[in-house]
């Protein structure tokens, strides 16, 4: 079935996490990293040489009656500019970032690349209690902002690595107390605690670029029938500080 609208504003919140800023042209560009389009999306337009989805990106403009308008989705749409642009929107200050943010984002996209297939966090995703950690800690989050928020706050909490697939360094997104993001990698265990967990090369190196946004939700205890556990929220001070690195798998590859 075709994408809605709805779902396409939805998926457009990811790409202004990575990229802070994006216009009309640039998110049209970008779509397909964030959603698997399906045969009726894939339909060229009747009304202009391009296919359905990428037209209901322009219908999502076109449809905005005000010159700017905040959407619940997460992102600020201002038709001031040609083409119109997409900006990161803080949920507690309900404003745009601003362009020392929004290129302290970017500076750090372009340090951090993650296009390609993490094949490590991909095979570790096949283990059914990793998944089931995951939905634990989006509900967790859930549960905390619409505490911190007073509010329902499914919205600004992101299950990326069922969205966008493995490679990314992280699994959901969420927001801190002061409205900025928070990226959350899970790492969960029926173990205790002291219990080692795995990290890639790529989801160390996300941690090093992304110092102040990035944290370790470690999920122990974690028992599969009730799916309920203990959470340790560990940052990125305290990964690199308080815990050891051992290599323990090689990338090999032919001379």
């Amino acid at each position: 079935m075709a994408h809605t609208e709805a779902q396409i504003r939805r998926a457009i919140k990811p790409l202004l996490t990575v990229y802070g800023e994006l216009n009309t042209s640039e998110i049209k560009n970008l779509l397909s990293t964030v959603l698997d389009f399906d045969d009726e999306d894939k339909i060229l337009s009747s009304t202009r040489n391009e296919i359905l989805i990428i037209q209901r990106i322009g219908n999502i403009v076109a449809h905005q009656t005000d010159m700017v308008k905040a959407y619940q989705e997460g992102f600020v749409l201002d038709k001031n500019f040609r083409p119109a642009r997409f900006t990161l929107l803080n949920p507690i200050s309900k404003k745009a970032l601003q362009e020392p943010e929004i290129e302290e984002i970017k500076k750090k996209t372009k340090q951090f690349t993650a296009r390609k297939v993490d094949w490590e966090k991909a095979r570790d995703r096949n283990n059914e209690i990793g998944d089931q950690g995951e939905e634990f800690v989006m509900e967790y989050e859930i549960d905390r902002l619409t505490e911190l928020l007073s509010m329902d706050a499914t919205q600004y909490v992101q299950h990326l690595s069922r969205l966008q697939g493995d490679g990314l360094g992280y699994d959901i997104s969420s927001i801190n107390e002061d409205g900025s993001t928070r990226l959350i990698e899970v790492k969960t265990t029926s173990g205790g605690f002291n219990t080692p967990f795995y990290m890639s090369k790529n989801e160390k190196h996300f941690f090093e670029e992304y110092a102040n946004n990035a944290y370790i939700y470690r999920v122990y205890d974690f028992n599969r029938e009730t799916r309920h556990g203990k959470i340790k929220i560990i940052n990125q001070n305290e990964l690199f500080s308080d815990f050891n690195f051992d290599p323990v798998t090689w990338q090999v590859t032919p001379k």
